[in-house]
């Protein structure tokens, strides 16, 4: 364990890296993956029991660990399975139960088989041990296993340097094996609350210098204030819409054919893999633009605090007065859902959260509404100024421009408003408790909703 004065410099850094087992390791991952599922499902369907007993009787039962006494004579197999991924497995549970019981989390289900298909490994089941190959480079070679129950060397590829974890994940998806975990790094950059204090001592014209706005949408993904667009190039997109059409072809497929035969499963990988691909080309995107923009001379990005969880939710039915159901532009909405949620916009802002936070930049989230109605020379609002898509002209001093470039720039002066606004004291306080004069729509969240805190994840450490 860490002492306080030292948690305070360390910060936790997330790998993931393509394992390549064997066919009997795989055959041997899988069996340890189905025994972990099976004693969680145990305990979700034990929990289950002892409510009922309770709604019926009112006698309450402890929430416990145990798991050694779903080892019975119809389980047997459950002995060629480590202990340790069993307790493993219980204390997955437990932590879940834990996380219902404070509010923070749903009450626990059983899992599926093929869906996140992992197994948790503690340092009782693996070592790292150093290994010089020809070149004279020093690699890591990773052991699995016990005395007793020994998987041997689990071969992967590691596209960067690591430090030694606790414990390591080991999972399947798309016939594809990973291994994923974290390890602690020596934290050196500012923490998000020192940035905020720091930049909001800045004056209107240095703030005006370092911030740039950015704005999201459908047509162009992301705008930013200094008119530069980022967006997928046509190679990209080209690979899309040929996954996409291969994704129609194998969906009619598997309409057609038998539930629980071998070429059904076939047909379901390879939807699998379409998919896969289809994740990847886009999260690449997410990437090269969180890159680029980090990596530019601006140092506050402004970007509109979007809730795309609402925004791409389905619409209500309407009914008349008879009953009588009536359109509700269904098709419209979905394809309007489909196009948020494929351009990453949201993704996108995490990366670029925890990237800037390495580079000491600061990323400040502001109110969304209006932005595109409003002027960025005058500050007029009105729904005339945007008629069409692209073209903003200002129906109080006659500025034009282009509708998002516009949007951007309110945007940055949004963030620069909101800096300018924040209390100039170096302590704790509410971000946004109150409007400035000129601080036309700022965020009214707190310093953790607004701007929270990203961690380092398994796509950051792939750059």
């Amino acid at each position: 364990m860490l002492e306080k004065h030292d948690e305070e410099f360390m910060a936790s850094c997330v790998v993931k890296f393509r394992a390549y087992p064997t066919i009997e390791q795989a055959n041997i991952l899988s069996r340890w993956i189905g025994c972990a599922r099976v004693i969680y499902n145990c305990k979700v369907s034990e929990d289950n029991q002892n409510y009922s007993v309770f709604k019926s009787t009112g006698e309450k039962s402890s929430v416990h660990q145990a798991y050694s006494h779903f080892k019975t004579e119809e389980r047997d197999w459950l002995n060629q399975c480590p202990s340790q991924i069993l307790r493993n497995a219980s204390s997955i549970w437990y932590t879940a139960k834990q996380r219902f019981f404070k509010g923070i989390a749903k009450n626990p289900r059983k899992k599926k088989k093929g869906i996140k298909d992992t197994v948790l490994l503690t340092n009782e089941l693996f070592k790292f041990n150093d290994e010089i190959s020809k070149e004279g480079v020093v690699l890591k070679k990773l052991i699995i296993g016990t005395k007793s129950k020994e998987l041997g060397v689990l071969k992967f590829k590691a596209h960067r340097e690591f430090g030694i974890p606790q414990q390591i994940v080991i999972g399947k998806k798309n016939n594809k094996w990973f291994v994923s975990f974290c390890y602690e790094v020596e934290d050196i950059g500012k923490s998000e609350q020192d940035l905020l204090d720091e930049y909001s001592l800045l004056d209107a014209e240095s703030l005006n210098e370092l911030t740039v706005g950015i704005d999201r949408g459908i047509v162009i993904p992301f705008q930013t204030s200094n008119k530069l667009s980022y967006d997928f190039d046509d190679k990209s997109k080209n690979k899309i819409k040929l996954k996409q059409r291969k994704f129609k072809k194998y969906q009619r497929k598997l309409s057609r054919q038998k539930k629980g035969s071998n070429c059904r499963n076939k047909t379901k990988i390879k939807i699998a893999k379409i998919h896969s691909k289809i994740s990847n080309i886009r999260h690449d995107f997410c990437h090269k633009f969180s890159h680029s923009i980090v990596n530019s001379d601006a140092k506050i990005f402004a970007v509109e605090d979007l809730k795309l969880k609402n925004m791409t939710k389905s619409p209500k039915p309407k009914q008349d007065v008879n009953g009588k159901y009536l359109p509700n532009m269904r098709k419209a909405k979905a394809g309007l859902n489909r196009e948020l949620l494929s351009k990453g916009l949201a993704k996108t802002i995490e990366f670029l959260e925890y990237k800037a936070k390495k580079y000491g930049k600061l990323v400040v989230k502001v109110s969304p509404h209006y932005s595109s109605q409003e002027c960025a020379n005058c500050g007029h609002t009105h729904a005339e100024n945007r008629k069409t898509q692209d073209n903003f002209l200002c129906l109080l001093c006659g500025n034009h421009d282009n509708a998002d470039i516009n949007a951007a720039k309110i945007i940055a002066k949004r963030g620069v408003q909101f800096l300018l606004s924040k209390p100039k004291a170096k302590t704790r306080t509410r971000l946004g408790t109150s409007r400035s004069k000129a601080g036309r729509g700022i965020s009214k969240t707190k310093l953790e909703q607004s701007n929270p805190l990203i961690p380092i994840t398994s796509e950051a450490c792939s750059l």
